[in-house]
């Protein structure tokens, strides 16, 4: 079964379960199911986005301890570009 299938409006299981504040379920589909944490849907809302919205602290909680465990961390060459750009604005 496909656990990234989405509906009409492009909405993953992962963004129902944030949004209905559903905290086994987040966890499952993250963990299990090895969907995608952070997929948009047709408004450009991720999961994150959802569950801040609703006010599901655990769900947020959740999701950015997913993200900062399994994220790359950022290369060197991305910070020195990022630096950059912002000095070209001061």
């Amino acid at each position: 079964m496909d656990m990234e299938q989405r509906d009409y409006d492009s909405r993953t299981a992962l963004h129902v379960a944030a949004a209905e504040g559903h905290t086994e379920v987040v966890r499952f589909l993250l963990e299990a199911c090895k969907v995608n944490p952070v997929p948009r849907d047709r408004w450009a809302n991720t999961p994150m986005d959802e569950a801040v919205h609703f006010g599901h602290h655990d769900v947020v909680t959740i999701l950015q301890q997913y993200h900062d465990k399994y994220s790359p961390p950022a290369r060197a060459d991305d910070k020195e570009s990022a630096e950059k750009s912002l000095d070209s604005l001061l």
